[in-house]
Protein backbone atom coordinates (compact mmCIF):
# COMPACT_ATOMS: atom_id res chain seq x y z
CA UNK A 1 0.00 0.00 0.00
CA UNK A 2 1.49 3.24 -1.11
CA UNK A 3 0.82 5.97 1.42
CA UNK A 4 1.40 9.65 1.12
CA UNK A 5 1.43 11.25 4.55
CA UNK A 6 0.72 14.91 5.07
CA UNK A 7 1.94 16.28 8.39
CA UNK A 8 -0.37 19.06 9.52
CA UNK A 9 -0.22 21.18 12.66
CA UNK A 10 -2.94 22.33 15.00
CA UNK A 11 -1.59 25.22 17.01
CA UNK A 12 -3.83 24.79 20.08
CA UNK A 13 -6.90 22.81 21.15
CA UNK A 14 -9.99 24.43 19.66
CA UNK A 15 -12.81 25.81 21.75
CA UNK A 16 -16.29 24.29 21.47
CA UNK A 17 -18.37 25.92 18.77
CA UNK A 18 -15.36 27.65 17.15
CA UNK A 19 -14.00 25.28 14.51
CA UNK A 20 -10.89 26.38 12.66
CA UNK A 21 -10.50 25.23 9.05
CA UNK A 22 -7.14 23.86 7.94
CA UNK A 23 -6.34 22.19 4.61
CA UNK A 24 -7.19 18.53 5.26
CA UNK A 25 -9.00 18.32 8.58
CA UNK A 26 -10.34 20.31 11.47
CA UNK A 27 -11.40 19.38 15.00
CA UNK A 28 -14.00 20.76 17.35
CA UNK A 29 -15.94 19.55 20.38
CA UNK A 30 -19.57 19.25 21.46
CA UNK A 31 -20.94 18.34 24.87
CA UNK A 32 -22.02 14.68 24.93
CA UNK A 33 -25.59 14.63 26.28
CA UNK A 34 -25.52 10.83 26.53
CA UNK A 35 -21.94 9.97 27.53
CA UNK A 36 -20.76 6.38 27.24
CA UNK A 37 -19.60 4.48 30.29
CA UNK A 38 -16.77 2.91 28.30
CA UNK A 39 -15.09 6.03 26.94
CA UNK A 40 -15.52 9.19 24.88
CA UNK A 41 -17.20 9.44 21.50
CA UNK A 42 -15.27 10.37 18.38
CA UNK A 43 -17.31 11.37 15.34
CA UNK A 44 -15.49 11.16 12.00
CA UNK A 45 -16.90 13.03 8.99
CA UNK A 46 -15.40 12.37 5.54
CA UNK A 47 -15.61 14.56 2.46
CA UNK A 48 -13.92 13.99 -0.90
CA UNK A 49 -12.79 16.40 -3.59
CA UNK A 50 -14.37 14.21 -6.28
CA UNK A 51 -17.53 12.10 -6.40
CA UNK A 52 -15.47 8.89 -6.57
CA UNK A 53 -16.63 7.00 -3.48
CA UNK A 54 -17.37 3.34 -4.10
CA UNK A 55 -16.07 1.97 -0.79
CA UNK A 56 -17.63 2.52 2.63
CA UNK A 57 -14.61 1.70 4.75
CA UNK A 58 -12.06 3.92 6.43
CA UNK A 59 -8.72 2.70 7.71
CA UNK A 60 -7.86 4.42 11.00
CA UNK A 61 -4.71 4.49 13.08
CA UNK A 62 -4.78 5.88 16.64
CA UNK A 63 -1.36 6.24 18.29
CA UNK A 64 -0.01 3.53 16.00
CA UNK A 65 -2.99 1.15 16.02
CA UNK A 66 -4.50 -0.11 12.75
CA UNK A 67 -8.19 -0.83 12.26
CA UNK A 68 -10.88 -0.54 9.60
CA UNK A 69 -14.25 1.00 10.43
CA UNK A 70 -17.43 1.16 8.32
CA UNK A 71 -18.88 4.47 7.15
CA UNK A 72 -22.58 5.18 6.83
CA UNK A 73 -24.28 6.61 3.71
CA UNK A 74 -23.19 10.10 4.76
CA UNK A 75 -19.56 8.92 4.97
CA UNK A 76 -19.59 9.30 8.76
CA UNK A 77 -18.68 7.02 11.65
CA UNK A 78 -18.74 7.15 15.46
CA UNK A 79 -16.25 5.24 17.59
CA UNK A 80 -15.66 5.20 21.36
CA UNK A 81 -12.19 5.39 22.87
CA UNK A 82 -10.78 6.23 26.30
CA UNK A 83 -9.88 9.84 27.04
CA UNK A 84 -6.34 10.53 25.88
CA UNK A 85 -4.18 12.56 23.54
CA UNK A 86 -3.83 10.79 20.21
CA UNK A 87 -2.31 11.16 16.77
CA UNK A 88 -4.65 9.88 14.05
CA UNK A 89 -3.92 8.49 10.59
CA UNK A 90 -6.81 8.18 8.13
CA UNK A 91 -6.59 6.21 4.87
CA UNK A 92 -9.55 5.77 2.50
CA UNK A 93 -7.98 4.04 -0.50
CA UNK A 94 -5.06 4.41 -2.89
CA UNK A 95 -6.92 7.03 -4.94
CA UNK A 96 -6.73 9.55 -2.09
CA UNK A 97 -3.96 11.01 -0.01
CA UNK A 98 -3.62 9.81 3.58
CA UNK A 99 -4.27 12.33 6.34
CA UNK A 100 -2.22 12.39 9.54
CA UNK A 101 -3.10 14.74 12.39
CA UNK A 102 -1.13 16.36 15.15
CA UNK A 103 -2.00 15.36 18.73
CA UNK A 104 -5.75 15.62 19.39
CA UNK A 105 -7.29 15.59 22.87
CA UNK A 106 -10.12 13.08 23.36
CA UNK A 107 -12.04 14.66 26.22
CA UNK A 108 -14.26 13.01 28.79
CA UNK A 109 -17.91 14.09 28.49
CA UNK A 110 -17.40 15.66 25.05
CA UNK A 111 -17.76 14.43 21.48
CA UNK A 112 -14.56 14.91 19.50
CA UNK A 113 -15.61 15.76 15.93
CA UNK A 114 -12.93 15.25 13.28
CA UNK A 115 -13.87 16.50 9.80
CA UNK A 116 -11.66 15.15 7.02
CA UNK A 117 -11.18 16.37 3.46
CA UNK A 118 -9.61 13.70 1.27
CA UNK A 119 -7.70 14.96 -1.75
CA UNK A 120 -7.37 12.87 -4.87
CA UNK A 121 -3.91 11.60 -5.77
CA UNK A 122 -2.40 13.73 -8.52
CA UNK A 123 -0.84 10.97 -10.63
CA UNK A 124 -1.15 11.73 -14.34
CA UNK A 125 -2.60 9.12 -16.70
CA UNK A 126 -2.82 8.92 -20.46
CA UNK A 127 -6.11 9.66 -22.18
CA UNK A 128 -5.68 7.05 -24.90
CA UNK A 129 -6.48 7.28 -28.57
CA UNK A 130 -9.20 9.81 -28.84
CA UNK A 131 -9.94 9.59 -32.57
CA UNK A 132 -12.24 11.95 -34.43
CA UNK A 133 -14.35 10.94 -37.43
CA UNK A 134 -16.03 13.74 -39.41
CA UNK A 135 -19.06 12.90 -41.57
CA UNK A 136 -20.20 15.90 -43.64
CA UNK A 137 -22.96 15.20 -46.15
CA UNK A 138 -20.64 16.45 -48.93
CA UNK A 139 -16.95 17.31 -49.07
CA UNK A 140 -16.46 20.21 -46.67
CA UNK A 141 -13.54 22.51 -45.83
CA UNK A 142 -13.33 22.91 -42.06
CA UNK A 143 -11.11 23.58 -39.06
CA UNK A 144 -10.91 21.76 -35.73
CA UNK A 145 -9.69 23.49 -32.57
CA UNK A 146 -8.66 21.01 -29.86
CA UNK A 147 -7.96 22.12 -26.28
CA UNK A 148 -6.98 19.14 -24.07
CA UNK A 149 -7.12 19.51 -20.29
CA UNK A 150 -3.54 18.23 -19.99
CA UNK A 151 -0.37 18.13 -22.03
CA UNK A 152 -0.81 16.97 -25.63
CA UNK A 153 1.67 14.08 -25.91
CA UNK A 154 0.96 12.88 -29.46
CA UNK A 155 -1.20 13.75 -32.45
CA UNK A 156 -1.57 12.50 -36.02
CA UNK A 157 -1.62 14.30 -38.30
CA UNK A 158 0.44 16.70 -36.21
CA UNK A 159 -1.67 19.27 -34.39
CA UNK A 160 -0.46 22.88 -34.36
CA UNK A 161 -3.03 25.43 -33.15
CA UNK A 162 -5.69 23.71 -35.27
CA UNK A 163 -6.37 20.99 -37.82
CA UNK A 164 -7.49 22.44 -41.13
CA UNK A 165 -8.55 20.38 -44.15
CA UNK A 166 -11.37 18.90 -46.20
CA UNK A 167 -13.63 16.30 -44.57
CA UNK A 168 -15.35 13.62 -46.65
CA UNK A 169 -18.67 11.78 -46.16
CA UNK A 170 -16.84 8.49 -45.41
CA UNK A 171 -15.34 10.01 -42.23
CA UNK A 172 -11.87 10.66 -43.60
CA UNK A 173 -10.15 14.04 -43.84
CA UNK A 174 -7.57 15.44 -46.27
CA UNK A 175 -4.91 17.73 -44.80
CA UNK A 176 -1.99 19.05 -46.87
CA UNK A 177 -2.83 16.66 -49.73
CA UNK A 178 -2.74 13.59 -47.47
CA UNK A 179 -5.89 11.70 -46.51
CA UNK A 180 -6.36 10.23 -43.01
CA UNK A 181 -9.11 7.87 -41.78
CA UNK A 182 -9.50 9.99 -38.64
CA UNK A 183 -7.75 12.55 -36.44
CA UNK A 184 -5.76 11.13 -33.51
CA UNK A 185 -4.49 12.65 -30.26
CA UNK A 186 -3.37 11.62 -26.77
CA UNK A 187 -2.82 13.59 -23.58
CA UNK A 188 -1.55 13.15 -20.01
CA UNK A 189 -4.19 14.22 -17.52
CA UNK A 190 -5.24 13.90 -13.89
CA UNK A 191 -8.35 11.76 -13.77
CA UNK A 192 -9.15 9.15 -11.17
CA UNK A 193 -12.81 8.37 -10.59
CA UNK A 194 -16.14 7.07 -11.83
CA UNK A 195 -19.30 9.15 -12.03
CA UNK A 196 -21.38 6.89 -9.79
CA UNK A 197 -24.60 8.69 -10.77
CA UNK A 198 -24.63 7.16 -14.26
CA UNK A 199 -23.77 3.59 -13.30
CA UNK A 200 -21.16 1.11 -14.50
CA UNK A 201 -20.79 -1.96 -16.71
CA UNK A 202 -19.13 -5.30 -15.92
CA UNK A 203 -16.94 -6.66 -18.72
CA UNK A 204 -15.96 -10.33 -18.32
CA UNK A 205 -13.05 -11.73 -20.30
CA UNK A 206 -14.99 -14.76 -21.56
CA UNK A 207 -17.56 -12.67 -23.46
CA UNK A 208 -15.69 -9.37 -23.75
CA UNK A 209 -15.93 -8.92 -27.53
CA UNK A 210 -19.65 -9.73 -27.68
CA UNK A 211 -20.36 -7.35 -24.80
CA UNK A 212 -18.37 -4.48 -26.32
CA UNK A 213 -20.04 -5.01 -29.69
CA UNK A 214 -23.46 -4.95 -28.01
CA UNK A 215 -22.79 -1.71 -26.12
CA UNK A 216 -21.28 0.05 -29.15
CA UNK A 217 -24.27 -1.01 -31.24
CA UNK A 218 -26.56 0.46 -28.59
CA UNK A 219 -24.69 3.76 -28.94
CA UNK A 220 -25.02 3.68 -32.74
CA UNK A 221 -21.41 3.03 -33.81
CA UNK A 222 -21.06 1.83 -37.42
CA UNK A 223 -19.07 -1.30 -38.33
CA UNK A 224 -15.80 0.53 -38.97
CA UNK A 225 -16.05 2.49 -35.71
CA UNK A 226 -16.79 -0.68 -33.75
CA UNK A 227 -13.85 -2.46 -35.37
CA UNK A 228 -11.48 0.40 -34.60
CA UNK A 229 -12.71 0.61 -30.99
CA UNK A 230 -12.62 -3.12 -30.25
CA UNK A 231 -9.24 -3.78 -31.90
CA UNK A 232 -7.73 -0.99 -29.79
CA UNK A 233 -9.37 -1.57 -26.40
CA UNK A 234 -10.05 -5.32 -26.69
CA UNK A 235 -6.43 -6.52 -26.21
CA UNK A 236 -5.98 -4.25 -23.18
CA UNK A 237 -9.24 -5.26 -21.51
CA UNK A 238 -8.77 -8.97 -22.30
CA UNK A 239 -5.68 -9.10 -20.06
CA UNK A 240 -8.05 -9.10 -17.07
CA UNK A 241 -10.74 -11.55 -15.95
CA UNK A 242 -13.07 -8.72 -15.02
CA UNK A 243 -13.19 -5.02 -15.80
CA UNK A 244 -15.44 -2.35 -14.32
CA UNK A 245 -16.25 0.20 -17.01
CA UNK A 246 -18.37 3.20 -17.79
CA UNK A 247 -18.98 5.32 -20.87
CA UNK A 248 -18.86 9.09 -20.50
CA UNK A 249 -20.98 10.68 -23.21
CA UNK A 250 -20.90 14.08 -24.96
CA UNK A 251 -20.72 17.02 -22.49
CA UNK A 252 -19.16 14.77 -19.83
CA UNK A 253 -16.12 14.46 -22.11
CA UNK A 254 -15.37 18.19 -21.99
CA UNK A 255 -13.33 17.53 -18.84
CA UNK A 256 -10.75 15.81 -21.09
CA UNK A 257 -10.77 18.30 -23.96
CA UNK A 258 -12.98 20.76 -25.78
CA UNK A 259 -13.62 20.55 -29.52
CA UNK A 260 -14.50 23.60 -31.59
CA UNK A 261 -15.34 22.75 -35.20
CA UNK A 262 -16.12 25.25 -37.99
CA UNK A 263 -18.50 25.06 -39.76
CA UNK A 264 -20.46 23.74 -36.81
CA UNK A 265 -21.69 20.13 -37.18
CA UNK A 266 -25.30 19.16 -36.55
CA UNK A 267 -24.09 16.73 -33.86
CA UNK A 268 -20.77 16.23 -32.07
CA UNK A 269 -20.89 12.83 -30.37
CA UNK A 270 -18.14 12.02 -27.88
CA UNK A 271 -17.70 8.67 -26.10
CA UNK A 272 -14.95 7.97 -23.54
CA UNK A 273 -14.42 4.57 -21.93
CA UNK A 274 -13.41 4.79 -18.25
CA UNK A 275 -12.24 1.44 -16.88
CA UNK A 276 -10.36 -0.33 -14.12
CA UNK A 277 -9.60 -3.85 -12.96
CA UNK A 278 -11.87 -5.06 -10.19
CA UNK A 279 -12.03 -7.83 -7.57
CA UNK A 280 -15.64 -8.90 -7.23
CA UNK A 281 -17.56 -11.75 -5.68
CA UNK A 282 -21.09 -12.72 -6.65
CA UNK A 283 -22.67 -11.16 -3.57
CA UNK A 284 -21.37 -7.73 -4.56
CA UNK A 285 -22.94 -7.62 -8.04
CA UNK A 286 -26.29 -6.17 -6.80
CA UNK A 287 -24.38 -3.19 -5.38
CA UNK A 288 -23.44 -2.01 -8.87
CA UNK A 289 -25.87 0.30 -10.63
CA UNK A 290 -25.97 -0.68 -14.29
CA UNK A 291 -25.34 2.05 -16.86
CA UNK A 292 -28.07 2.47 -19.47
CA UNK A 293 -26.82 3.46 -22.92
CA UNK A 294 -28.95 5.38 -25.41
CA UNK A 295 -28.39 5.82 -29.17
CA UNK A 296 -26.41 8.86 -30.26
CA UNK A 297 -27.96 11.23 -32.78
CA UNK A 298 -26.04 10.58 -36.00
CA UNK A 299 -28.21 12.57 -38.41
CA UNK A 300 -26.87 15.30 -40.69
CA UNK A 301 -23.27 16.54 -40.45
CA UNK A 302 -22.11 14.23 -37.69
CA UNK A 303 -18.84 14.01 -35.75
CA UNK A 304 -17.87 11.03 -33.59
CA UNK A 305 -14.95 11.01 -31.17
CA UNK A 306 -14.04 8.05 -28.96
CA UNK A 307 -11.20 7.54 -26.50
CA UNK A 308 -10.68 6.38 -22.94
CA UNK A 309 -8.56 6.09 -19.83
CA UNK A 310 -7.64 3.40 -17.29
CA UNK A 311 -7.94 4.47 -13.66
CA UNK A 312 -6.50 2.79 -10.52
CA UNK A 313 -7.83 -0.56 -9.38
CA UNK A 314 -10.87 -0.50 -7.11
CA UNK A 315 -10.66 -3.31 -4.51
CA UNK A 316 -14.38 -3.87 -3.84
CA UNK A 317 -17.79 -2.31 -3.25
CA UNK A 318 -18.14 -3.16 0.46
Amino acid sequence: MRILILFLLLSEPLLAGKPEWIPDYFVHYEKDKNPSNTGSRIKIICEFDTDYSLSRKLRVGINGSDETIPLNEKNEAVIIRKSQKAIFQFFYDSNFQEIETDSISIKKGEITIISLRFKIMSEKRTVKKPVIYLYPETDLALSIDLKPAGNLTFSYPQYSNEWKGVAHPDGSITIDEKTYPYLFWESEQQFNFFDRNIGCLLLYKENLIETLDKHLTELGFNDKEKTDFITFWGPQLAKHKLVLAQFLINESCNQFATLDIHPKPAHVNRVYLIWTTFDLNTSQIPLIKSQILKPLNREGFDVLEWGGIEIPKIPNFD
